[in-house]
C-alpha cells in the first residue's frame, strides 16, 4: 500500500511539473492546473474501466474516488476560465457567471454529469465496468477536441485518437498499480497490457505529430505551442525507450512469476511518473493559443 501511495503522490507532483514546464514554454491559461488534474483523473478512470481487457477488475471504491476528482476538477477549471477571461477574482465569480461565461459548456457538463453517473455505478456496483470506460472515453474526447482541435475537419479526429491512446497508456498502467495484487496478478495482466502497448504507442506518436503539423505547420520552436509539442515528443521518446527495455526485462520475468509485486509496481511507476509529466504538458496545449 505504501508503495502504491508513493507512486500516486509522485504522479501528482509530475503532473504539476508538466504544467509548470508548459507555463515556462508557453502561456496557458490559469485553469491549466485544474485541467491537468481533470485530464489525469479521467485517464485513470479510462484505464480502470478497461481493465477487463487485461484480465483484471477495478475496485468500485477506487472508481468512485477517481470520478469525484474528475468531476470536481472539471468544474473548478470552468470557474477559473470564466474568472480569467472576465479579469475578475475567482472568488467574485458565482455559479451563474460560470454558466453564462464559460467558452464552451459541453466539456464541463459532460465531465460533471459523467462523473456523477460513474459514482452512481460504483454505488450500485454492476458487473460491467466497460460502462465506466465508455463514459471516461467520452470525457477524454470532448475535452481534447474542444480544447485545441482547431478548425480543419480532420484535426478533431486525429486529436481524439491521440488523446485516447495517451489515456489508455498511462491510465491502464495506473489502473494496474491500483488494482493488481501479487505475482500472479502481474503475470496475468502485464502480458495482456504489453500486447496492446506497441500499436497504441505507435498510434500516439503518429497522431501527435500529425495534429501538431496540422495546427501550426513546422513552426515549432518559435511558438509556445510548438515548444510544448517538442517537450512532449522528447519525453515520449524517453518513455518509449524505457517501455521497450521493460518489455525485454520486466515482462519476461513477470510472466514467469520471477518478480515480486513491489518490483512490478516500481517499474510501472517509472513509466507513469514520466507519462504524467506529458499529461501536464498536454493540458497546457489544450489552453495555449
Amino acid at each position: 500500500m505504501t508503495l502504491r501511495v508513493a507512486v500516486g503522490g509522485a504522479s501528482v507532483v509530475a503532473l504539476l511539473i508538466g504544467v509548470m514546464l508548459a507555463r515556462l514554454l508557453a502561456s496557458p491559461e490559469l485553469s491549466v492546473w485544474a485541467d491537468a488534474i481533470a485530464l489525469g483523473s479521467v485517464s485513470l478512470l479510462f484505464g480502470l474501466g478497461l481493465l477487463g481487457l487485461v484480465d483484471a477488475e477495478p475496485s468500485p471504491a477506487a472508481v468512485a474516488v477517481v470520478a469525484s476528482v474528475w468531476g470536481a476538477s472539471s468544474a473548478i477549471s470552468a470557474w477559473l476560465q470564466v474568472a480569467e477571461r472576465a479579469g475578475a477574482d475567482p472568488f467574485a465569480v458565482g455559479i451563474g457567471d460560470v454558466a453564462d461565461g464559460v467558452e464552451s459548456g459541453l466539456p464541463v457538463v459532460i465531465s460533471v454529469v459523467g462523473a456523477l453517473g460513474v459514482i452512481a455505478w460504483a454505488w450500485w456496483t454492476p458487473s460491467d465496468a466497460y460502462v465506466v470506460g465508455a463514459v471516461a472515453a467520452v470525457g477524454v474526447l470532448v475535452t481534447s477536441v474542444t480544447g485545441h482541435a482547431g478548425t480543419s475537419l480532420w484535426i478533431p479526429l486525429v486529436v481524439g485518437v491521440h488523446a485516447l491512446a495517451a489515456a489508455w497508456w498511462v491510465g491502464t498502467l495506473g489502473a494496474l498499480v491500483v488494482t493488481v495484487r501479487g505475482r500472479g496478478g502481474w503475470a496475468r495482466s502485464l502480458p495482456a497490457f504489453s500486447r496492446s502497448a506497441l500499436p497504441v504507442v505507435a498510434t500516439l506518436t503518429v497522431t501527435g505529430l500529425a495534429a501538431a503539423v496540422g495546427r501550426i505547420g513546422f513552426d515549432w520552436w518559435t511558438t509556445g505551442y510548438g515548444r510544448v509539442v517538442i517537450a512532449k515528443l522528447v519525453l515520449l521518446i524517453v518513455v518509449a525507450g524505457i517501455a521497450v527495455w521493460h518489455r525485454r526485462a520486466w515482462l519476461a520475468k513477470a510472466r514467469r512469476h520471477r518478480l515480486d509485486e513491489s518490483t512490478s509496481i516500481r517499474n510501472a511507476g517509472i513509466e507513469i511518473v514520466l507519462l504524467t509529466v506529458v499529461l501536464g504538458l498536454a493540458a497546457g496545449l489544450s489552453v495555449t493559443g
